[in-house]
């Protein structure tokens, strides 16, 4: 293959019902799944970031909240802290779950919308 062909790792689309869908764009992260709130984690040698299913009575868990087509996370306060600069929403081609937390590999996305726009002032 020339040098000028780029390899895409997104893959094929699967059926809604067979596949996890992760995205992330820079307010927020979008999951599906059903826990009432989690713990963020980061790794930043392997630049992945982990969810653990948590009780949202604690002060350090962030609420999930309830969309009609998904679950979100207010992740924004995390980025930040992290230096987790998103400027495009980005889909995670292969979220796993690993000992009943949800990782996700930053290195390992595929861009799914536009560049955000800053408002005019």
């Amino acid at each position: 293959m020339d040098r000028d062909f780029e390899k895409f790792h997104g893959g094929p689309t699967e059926a809604a019902s067979k596949r996890m869908h992760v995205t992330i764009s820079p307010a927020h992260l979008n999951l599906l799944g059903r826990p009432a709130a989690v713990y963020l984690h980061y790794s930043r040698t392997r630049d992945v970031i982990a969810l653990e299913p948590s009780s949202p009575r604690l002060p350090e868990s962030f609420p999930v909240i309830a969309n009609p087509m998904n679950w979100r996370i207010n992740a924004a306060p995390f980025c930040r802290h992290f230096g987790i600069q998103i400027d495009t929403q980005l889909k995670f081609i292969r979220p796993e779950i690993i000992a009943g937390a949800l990782h996700l590999n930053l290195r390992e996305t595929v861009s799914v919308g536009g560049r955000l726009r800053r408002k005019k002032k």
